[in-house]
């Protein structure tokens, strides 16, 4: 199953214009460009945040453990230009809190009231030794600890900070609680090499550490800081940039955070329908409220069945798919997948009745159509089932 969250701040920051906010704007940059003279290559990066007590919430609600979960970051591009061959796109971890503001990057005068390249336009304070506190991005030449983890803050006091992980990061059995062992999550990437801009990051282990912590001491949720790799930011050969669309856009392309996990189920006590002449059928309503949960039954059956004396009405003998079932949903309009196929977390359930999905409608923009299809998977033979299984999602 899948439940998806959508963006609740994000912002670009643009070293071109180190005091201007961005937190309306309708897209976001990650890139490098030349400055007016021609001489100098200027970064812009973007910050963005997802409300965990959702996540911590749809844990609960689903009965799901954390452990169980894949969590996938997904941007959608709305242009790009002058890009490389080859980029790395990094996902770090923000190690401050920032304001989202209200500004667009052409306001004239900007309200400079959310995060920008020069101030995160809110205050922090670390429990490190001593106690660490101020309004500016912090530099790494600060050298500040998260106490009691070995965990630091990296940046160069502009243009956001993130946290690293300080020492070998070695395992040693003999000091299992040691808070220097090695924290996945802190730092996320995405190669790219000739292909789409489109974001499509697993960021399991950076949602993890938000809500179990690290070596015991909580890691506050600031987002991500999303730009170019280190070496590729570095590189005065590599410039260019893609804009995303950000959450205040008008589309679909909203940035979200989908959470992936299985909650299948598959009882074989109904006959297996007969792969090479079937027929499938669902009781899908046409309407369905943006607070519904759903199990949408699939039913599944011989295509030309045969009467016997134990049945004498075979057109209503349902049948199991296989196991090796699992379905997706687009939007009926652009025909972007808004749940993709996945082979571990978008399995299709069958009980003694027939098969099923669970579907949060929630997950969907309302007044907007939506279709499902299914793919069956048999040996190395794949069958794709794109009827017309379509609903609409209301207010």
């Amino acid at each position: 199953m899948v439940k998806i969250f959508y963006a609740n701040s994000d912002a670009t920051l643009y070293e071109s214009s180190t005091d201007i906010n961005t937190g309306i704007d309708e897209v976001l940059e990650i890139g490098k460009r030349l400055s007016t003279s021609g001489s100098v290559l200027l970064k812009s990066r973007s910050v963005i945040k997802f409300d965990t007590s959702e996540i911590t919430d749809a844990l609960s609600k689903y009965s799901v453990n954390l452990d169980s979960c894949k969590f996938v970051l997904q941007m959608f591009t709305t242009d790009a230009k002058n890009l490389p061959a080859e980029y790395t796109i990094d996902a770090n971890i923000v190690a401050q809190p920032w304001i989202n503001g209200t500004g667009y990057q052409n306001d004239n005068p900007n309200p400079k009231n959310g995060v920008t390249w020069a101030l995160p336009f809110a205050s922090w304070s670390l429990d490190s030794s001593p106690v660490q506190s101020g309004s500016y991005w912090i530099s790494s030449s600060q050298e500040i600890n998260v106490a009691g983890t070995s965990l630091y803050v990296s940046g160069s006091g502009a243009g956001g900070s993130w946290l690293y992980q300080s020492g070998s990061g070695i395992f040693d059995t003999s000091s299992f609680g040691s808070s220097w062992f090695y924290q996945p999550g802190l730092e996320t990437d995405e190669d790219f090499s000739y292909r789409p801009t489109d974001i499509n990051m697993n960021v399991t282990e950076a949602v993890k550490l938000w809500i179990s912590g690290s070596g015991g001491v909580s890691v506050e949720n600031n987002g991500f800081i999303l730009k170019f790799s280190d070496l590729d930011e570095a590189d005065s050969t590599k410039q260019g940039y893609i804009r995303f669309f950000s959450r205040e856009t008008n589309t679909i392309y909203v940035p979200r955070l989908l959470m992936m996990f299985d909650n299948s189920v598959y009882n074989d006590t109904l006959d297996a329908v007969d792969l090479e002449s079937y027929t499938m059928y669902t009781k899908l309503n046409a309407e369905y409220r943006d607070t519904d949960i759903v199990k949408v039954r699939i039913y599944g059956r011989d295509r030309y069945p045969r009467k016997s004396p134990t049945n004498l009405y075979p057109m209503q003998t349902v049948k199991r798919l296989p196991e090796t079932t699992y379905y997706a949903i687009r939007d009926a309009y652009t025909e972007e997948f808004i749940i993709p196929y996945d082979n571990i977390y978008n399995k299709v359930s069958c009980d003694s009745t027939s098969n099923f999905i669970y579907i949060d409608m929630n997950n969907f923009m309302p007044e907007r159509y939506y279709r499902i299809e299914f793919k069956i998977v048999d040996g190395f033979t794949e069958q794709r089932i794109d009827d017309e299984y379509y609903f609409k999602v209301t207010r």
